[in-house]
């Protein structure tokens, strides 16, 4: 008879982390929607037969984390999704150790989506997309005036609100929310991109294709112009990882 492996220990769960799941339970099931009041701490810890210090415990965590919200002679509600805590999302990619190259796989599954919606309608409905275009034209001065000055901060910030542009075309806020959360990381890959460009005029020249892509209302030429965008981005960011080992040898 072959050896099994030991098991590990089977670890129990706090009363907390046990609460914790039955108010996640309760709001999941949509008992309690957003905006609605939680019962007392009294008759939660009644219904889920614990102390009201562990009720108390929970909900603090639970209003720290943006999901529940107390006020004093009022009582616990349950909030909107954006009052929860980026840190919280934030941190989770830190101490996740992600790949910066799959959260660039990240932005640009939801980018993309945003900019071929915006290449429709160039086609189908242009002055729905002109306010856009033009936003994105704007930028795109703003970049070129950071080039001509040698600001490379002013380069990176005109680069992520481009994107951040596209990405809220398409009126998906948990997309902007996401792009928002990734915002530091994104920031240090473009400031990572830019500093591998031997001229910064071509990160100029290769954002507006994309806009002229969009504007051409093609879906296939548009793709490809995205596609070549990233390609060229993961690129760039191998280029800059490569140099900064070379440094440290």
């Amino acid at each position: 008879m072959q050896q099994m492996e030991p098991f590990s220990s089977i670890k129990k769960m706090t009363i907390v982390n046990q609460v914790m799941d039955r108010i996640k339970d309760l709001i999941s099931s949509g008992a309690y929607k957003p905006g609605d009041k939680l019962p007392t701490e009294a008759e939660l810890a009644a219904l889920f037969g614990v102390g009201r210090s562990s009720i108390r415990e929970t909900i603090k965590i639970f209003n720290h984390l943006g999901v529940l919200e107390s006020k004093s002679a009022v009582g616990t509600f349950v909030c909107e999704r954006q009052a929860i805590s980026r840190e919280v999302l934030t941190w989770a990619l830190i101490l996740g150790h992600d790949d910066l190259e799959m959260i660039i796989d990240l932005r640009a599954a939801m980018e993309l989506w945003s900019y071929l919606r915006l290449t429709e309608s160039c086609k189908s409905a242009p002055e729905k997309a002109a306010p856009t275009l033009t936003e994105l034209r704007s930028i795109l001065n703003s970049m070129s005036a950071a080039v001509s000055v040698k600001d490379p901060l002013g380069i990176v910030n005109a680069d992520y609100d481009f994107h951040g542009t596209i990405i809220k075309t398409s009126s998906n806020t948990l997309f902007l929310d996401f792009y928002n959360i990734l915002r530091s990381f994104l920031l240090k890959e473009i400031a990572a991109c830019q500093a591998t460009y031997r001229d910064w005029g071509m990160s100029v020249a290769e954002h507006e294709e994309l806009i002229d892509a969009a504007e051409s209302g093609d879906i296939c030429v548009a793709e490809r112009a995205y596609q070549k965008h990233i390609e060229n981005v993961k690129k760039l960011l191998k280029m800059s990882q490569g140099n900064s080992e070379k440094k440290n040898q």
